[in-house]
């Protein structure tokens, strides 16, 4: 996730009552004798187990999970799964002819690689099926400020980190007065795979998979899918894009260490398009991952027009009046309420936040501190200028940057301020900590959020920030609790 400013006063509380009262509840047990420090030997010994070290240091440090009410859970991610279905309804635009898809060709900013990529899509193509939303509540909803579309992470480490929490013993006692309920993503990304290649036809069939990336942050979220689908009965390898090959009779494939063929019909790609071209250029189109999506040889979750989706600037569909109209009313209200004031940066005018129509760029100049620029393609905070941390001649220089390479420019959004427990030596203390709430998808469905803090202005793991995973509570009724 891009920067957020954490010291910009939030708004209202992130939580109702119940979960002010369960965290207050939740740290008072954790002050108990040790119960700090057995919660912390517990869940550094699950990240060490399940080899859970990004750049050798542990996955998390906190020693709560996020708690949300199931009211406020189930709002937002009903929400995301409104917003995510505006998104992917106007990003199909640019696979059809006519006025609207050139419009909206424009504004996601495509390169010719990416055109050519979309030409090559099969019939049944789709934007893909597992995606993120990520956000921070204000005001009693949440506001969304990114749509990852591509290979989305974190899902699967939620589902790790939520079983540590639960072998805690201070977890144990904190169920005896509160339900906990975490949504697990694991089994439903299983399914994903699967069900994503039956619907693209049964290529091969009988489902293979291969996880597709080049060396990873996340090797344990590959390691955990990879033994699921096995369970199943399906065999996955984890391999990097050079280690695929591909012939018109034989399919897609890889080799083992004897160099016998293995078959793949169903590719879980985690490596990200923008990595891919910027590697192979434009050779990519023959790239046999690639051959085999485009001749229906393969299923690819998620194939490579989820990059239509997963632009920055698809946020910009939603509040531009322009496109925005062309979605239906349920859906064209929730992109006005849940998503800030987003453009493409180029010259000319738009409608700014209050609906005035002004010149972009001098709207742009003038409102330094109060907006962002991202590049329209980039990932983990790279690049990203926030207005507010820089000065009006750096600023300039920047917007005068995304003239000549596409990006966007983003309202501030406020950023919930939540207190969280970290043990220092045999201290513990609380950090008050930016805090994301980021809905994943499965198809349309919104299952659940994945959560991720951070005492910085980076709330994403790349960058120091840690994820906690989401727990549903609610105070058990008295009788039920005796």
């Amino acid at each position: 996730m891009d920067p957020r400013h954490s010291d910009l006063p939030a708004g209202p509380g992130p939580a109702p009552c119940v979960v002010e009262a369960a965290i207050g509840r939740f740290h008072e047990l954790l002050g108990n004798d040790n119960a700090a420090q057995v919660t912390q030997h517990r869940l550094l010994k699950h990240q060490r187990d399940a080899r859970m070290a990004p750049d050798g240091r542990p996955l998390t440090h906190m020693l709560r999970p996020r708690f949300m009410s199931e009211a406020e859970h189930d709002q937002g991610c009903a929400d995301g799964a409104l917003l995510a279905r505006a998104i992917h309804r106007l990003a199909a635009y640019a696979l059809r002819p006519g006025e609207a898809g050139d419009l909206v060709r424009r504004q996601l900013a495509l390169s010719d690689e990416e055109r050519a990529l979309v030409a090559m899509a099969p019939p049944a193509g789709d934007c893909g099926s597992h995606s993120r939303l990520d956000g921070f509540r204000a005001a009693g909803r949440t506001l969304f400020v990114e749509y990852n579309a591509h290979s989305p992470g974190g899902v699967i480490s939620q589902d790790l980190l939520a079983d540590a929490f639960l072998d805690t013993p201070v977890m144990e006692a904190f169920t005896r007065e509160y339900t906990a309920r975490p949504v697990p993503g694991l089994p439903r990304m299983a399914d994903t795979l699967v069900g994503a290649w039956a619907a693209g036809g049964s290529p091969g069939g009988a489902p293979h998979a291969a996880i597709v990336d080049w060396e990873s942050k996340l090797p344990w979220e590959f390691g955990a899918l990879q033994a699921r689908l096995r369970r199943r009965g399906v065999p996955t390898v984890v391999c990097t894009p050079d280690d695929l090959h591909y012939d018109t009779g034989r399919g897609l494939f890889t080799r083992d260490a004897d160099g016998r063929p293995r078959p793949v019909t169903v590719v879980h790609r985690r490596a990200v398009l923008a990595d891919l071209l910027s590697r192979y250029g434009p050779a990519f189109a023959e790239h046999p991952m690639t051959r085999a999506w485009a001749s229906g040889a393969c299923v690819m979750v998620n194939p490579y027009t989820s990059n239509l989706a997963n632009k920055k600037s698809a946020l910009a569909l939603l509040t531009d009046p322009s496109t925005r109209c062309l979605l239906p009313a349920p859906e064209a209200a929730a992109a006005g309420a849940l998503v800030p004031w987003t453009r493409l940066v180029r010259p000319g005018a738009t409608a700014c936040p209050d609906g005035r129509t002004v010149d972009l760029l001098d709207f742009a100049r003038s409102r330094r501190e109060r907006l962002v620029l991202k590049p329209n393609d980039d990932y983990g905070g790279n690049g990203v200028v926030c207005g507010w941390r820089t000065t009006d001649a750096d600023w300039r220089t920047a917007l005068g940057r995304a003239l000549a390479t596409p990006h966007v420019v983003q309202e501030r959004v406020p950023v919930p301020v939540v207190p969280y427990p970290v043990l220092e030596g045999d201290r513990l203390r609380v950090e008050r900590s930016g805090e994301s709430t980021d809905p994943f998808l499965f198809g349309a469905d919104a299952p659940g959020c994945v959560s991720r803090v951070s005492t910085g202005s980076l709330i994403n793991v790349s960058t120091g920030g840690c994820p906690v995973p989401v727990f549903r509570v609610a105070p058990r009724r008295r009788e039920a609790a005796a």
